[in-house]
């Protein structure tokens, strides 16, 4: 029986396409020209489109080899003995037809690109030429020209990027779209996006043998949807509202943190005109538990983090009940008869332990974040002190500082205004949240092992809770911990994926 894959767990590295209008197509240039148009690129004229998702590359050997073992299918012609050769598994997958890319992408939760949405992506705003610019192809712009003969891995024209951050937009390998061949203007709603006509199917971008002519981001090529060829490949998109693939309806709406540097921890030698209440300052003496103490998130340091996407919210108890559904695990404490009431289902899932999370983690294709990420992803870049900058929390940044026997979560998201500035939410209160990180002192050293999930000691909680007494409990680079078995009603956690 073959291996089931967990189809999050591809890594797509999506680029985000903002919506609006732009042109698609070109218009006709005079014969002295050295710019180039094709008849059926003209006219050019205006489309809207709604916001979306592109994977940065075209989609891999490696990856197609993930969903040709979980649902057995066919496996692509040059693969010697139905597997791709080790050396070419970051070479984009080829010999597959429109209906084996519509398979993939099916299989994936998301579409093969509209010609439309391709040429947005590749182009931007300002109609350029090449997806770089106006400059004519290099050696290191793009692989064409049968300079190279061959493909080659996806990544490597980094200096091709269209201005999104999109990469292999041009040569390599054509790439499928959904359209069918039909004449400019482009209309959606005029049949060409039916899966279901008969026709050629327009591919875009060019492949390693062509001219700089025909790699240019308007270029129009078109097949029957069987053709199979060594150049012809595709990529994948999803709707903003996704913004992710989606696992058997779990929605896990990640949000891109850029790679960089950022200063983490603090050493609070200065208070600035937003701390005007040194309360905020003041440590918790809680030996076993030093949630608040200033001394374990000291000295302050710089790191350098690649590009990730977290969680916009914690964990749901909603999505948790699908981990526990198709798996059998059992279920949190805490839901009546053993299912979640609709009174429940957006809360986060607490009652888990860091085992529990691990488990979820592992159906789900994705991680725990670690200490860094997680508090990258809610300090951003200036070392602020909440995720939403400087000013202390109150009642709309934040659920905290409840009082008495019943305090309780609320619905993930409840808090608009305490958004991070890439638009995480409830990283300030509700819930701890679990990290993947042992709790060790700082400076922060990923090669320490405190990255190291087999180690059975203390884990770091971050971010305070509903029970949290006081707003310094949810400043940003506040560290707390728990064995691995501790189990509460203010702990959950959130994912990351990268």
């Amino acid at each position: 029986m073959a291996p089931t894959f967990n189809r999050n767990a591809i890594g797509f590295d999506w680029v985000e396409i903002p919506g609006g209008n732009f042109l698609i197509g070109s218009n006709p240039f005079p014969r002295n020209s050295d710019q180039f148009s094709y008849e059926d690129e003209q006219p050019q004229h205006e489309v809207e489109l709604l916001s979306f998702w592109i994977s940065a590359y075209p989609i891999t050997n490696a990856q197609y080899l993930m969903f040709v073992e979980s649902t057995g299918y066919k496996s692509p012609g040059d693969w010697p003995n139905g597997v791709p050769e080790t050396s070419r598994l970051n070479h984009p997958v080829t010999y597959v037809d429109w209906y084996d890319a519509q398979a993939f992408a099916v299989w994936c939760g998301a579409s093969l690109p509209t010609e439309a949405q391709w040429e947005k992506s590749a182009r931007g705003l300002d109609s350029r030429q090449y997806p770089w610019g106006q400059d004519f192809a290099s050696n290191v712009r793009a692989n064409c020209g049968n300079v190279v003969g061959d493909t080659t891995p996806v990544d490597r024209y980094r200096d091709g990027a269209s201005s999104y951050g999109v990469l292999d937009l041009a040569g390599n390998v054509w790439e499928w779209t959904t359209s069918a061949y039909a004449p400019y203007p482009y209309r959606k709603d005029d049949g060409r996006e039916d899966v279901n006509r008969w026709g050629e199917r327009v591919v875009r971008g060019g492949n390693y043998l062509s001219s700089d002519r025909n790699i240019r981001c308007s270029d129009r090529h078109f097949m029957f949807p069987t053709a199979r060829d060594v150049y012809v490949g595709f990529r994948v998109v999803v709707n903003s509202e996704s913004r992710h693939l989606i696992r058997d309806g779990i929605d896990l709406n990640l949000r891109e943190i850029p790679s960089g540097s950022f200063v983490m921890g603090n050493d609070f030698h200065e208070v600035n005109d937003h701390q005007t209440d040194i309360e905020q300052l003041i440590g918790s003496h809680h030996s076993a538990n030093r949630a608040a103490d200033f001394d374990n998130e000291s000295p302050q340091h710089t790191l350098d983090l690649p590009s990730f996407r977290i969680n916009r919210t914690p964990v749901t108890n909603r999505q948790y009940e699908l981990f526990t559904l198709e798996t059998g695990y059992p279920v949190p404490g805490h839901w009546p008869k053993g299912l979640v009431s609709n009174a429940l289902a957006n809360h986060p899932v607490v009652y888990v332990d860091w085992n529990d999370a691990q488990a979820f983690c592992h159906w789900a294709g994705v991680k725990l974040p670690t200490e860094a990420q997680w508090e990258r992803a809610a300090r951003w870049i200036d070392g602020r002190i909440w995720p939403w900058g400087n000013l202390p929390p109150n009642e709309d940044f934040a659920n905290f500082g409840q009082k008495g026997k019943s305090g309780e979560t609320s619905v993930v998201g409840s808090y608009p205004l305490g958004a991070s500035v890439e638009g995480v939410l409830d990283l300030a209160g509700n819930v701890w949240e679990m990290v993947a990180s042992a709790y060790r002192s700082y400076p922060y050293e990923p090669s320490d092992g405190r990255e190291d999930l087999s180690f059975d000691e203390q884990f770091v909680l971050r971010g305070g809770s509903f029970f949290s007494p006081h707003p310094r409990y949810l400043r940003t680079s506040v560290r707390s911990m728990s064995h691995k078995t501790r189990r509460r009603d203010h702990i959950g956690f959130r994912v990351v994926d990268g």
